[in-house]
Formats: C-alpha cells, structure tokens, sequence
C-alpha cells in the first residue's frame, strides 16, 4: 500500500487541487506528481481500476472528470484584468 506523499522530491510541500479531498473519498491512489498530489488510478471501488475507468468513460451515457488544474497556471496583470478574464472564459471569474 502506497502512503500518502507529503512532499516532493525537491523537499517542497506538494500543492493540492481543489478536488483533492473528492479524489481520496472517491479512492484515490494518491501520488505526486509534478509538485502536486494527485490520484494515478482509483481503486477499492466498484469502477475502479485502469480497465474499469478506461471502459467507463467510453460507455454511452456516461462521463468521467479529470483534473486539470495542475496543467497550466496564468496570472494576469492589470487594471482591467477580471472583465478580460470575463470575456474569455467561461465562468465568474470575480
């Protein structure tokens, strides 16, 4: 069994997404990567597995999630900032 990693190899804190909590609920085998803690397959649970997870995001009339906010990060700067945010993305930004 793979204990939860609490920091990365540089010695630094792993960050953690905002689904982090939802992912080890839901089973998640938690394990850094790229300075983050993320899930690398769930397990434990009724889909879990690679096989299991891979069919079922491909089943019709069923949808999986993934976890981007680990993948690129922007920061904007300026006075006029958040209504630009607003026009581009789909979303409140503010």
């Amino acid at each position: 069994s793979r204990s939860l990693a609490t920091s990365s190899e540089s010695g630094e804190p792993l960050v953690k997404t905002a689904l982090n909590e939802l992912h080890k609920e839901l089973g998640g085998d938690m394990v850094p990567f790229a300075g983050y803690e993320l899930p690398v397959l769930y397990k434990g649970t009724e889909n879990g597995g690679v096989m299991k997870e891979h069919l079922w995001c491909r089943s019709e009339g069923k949808a999986s999630m993934f976890d981007v906010s680990h993948m690129g990060q922007i920061r904007w700067h300026g006075e006029d900032r958040v209504a630009f945010l607003e026009k581009v993305v789909v979303g409140d930004i503010a």
